[in-house]
């Protein structure tokens, strides 16, 4: 009885490249560290609720017929997303469960 068993082909990783995987860890775990630190920290964990109010504040100017109203708010949340950005990369974020999409007539507007 003859079988062929074919033998995997490993690939080591070599020294230079352990080290260069444990520098980045170690990066990583700083930035947190960093980021844990930070005086503004409640700020910017806040962000994603104030985000969310202003969504559906702008869904509920469009649904009433007052688009100019949605674009500043839309705006507005561009500025601060902008202001924001640097942080909130290095803040961790719970996020919540995506709720279904609701069934509408198909007049809504999304962000």
């Amino acid at each position: 009885m003859e079988s062929s068993v074919t033998k995997r082909s490993y690939n080591r990783r070599t020294e230079e490249d352990k080290i260069r995987e444990l520098e980045e860890k170690v990066a990583s775990l700083k930035a947190k560290v960093e980021a844990k630190q930070r005086r503004d920290l409640p700020v910017v964990r806040e962000w994603p609720k104030v985000q969310r109010a202003l969504r559906q504040f702008a869904q509920l100017a469009v649904e009433h017929g007052r688009e100019d109203l949605a674009i500043s708010a839309q705006a507005f949340m561009a500025g601060t997303e902008r202001t924001l950005k640097p942080h909130v990369e290095t803040v961790p974020v719970k996020r919540a469960k995506p709720k279904s999409a609701s069934a509408g007539n198909g007049d809504e507007f999304t962000f």
